[in-house]
């Protein structure tokens, strides 16, 4: 097995999500923070 080092962290944020029926809730979704970077750029 060889190491690896994590260099982001896990980052929760909550999102407005709205069903079917038209309900709307919050959820928690998980995501790395080198990630949400890139995907804004």
């Amino acid at each position: 097995m060889s190491k690896q080092t994590m260099t982001a962290k896990p980052v929760c944020t909550w999102v407005a999500v709205t069903d079917a029926a038209g309900r709307t809730h919050m959820e928690a979704r998980w995501s790395v923070a080198g990630a949400i970077a890139a995907q804004a750029a």
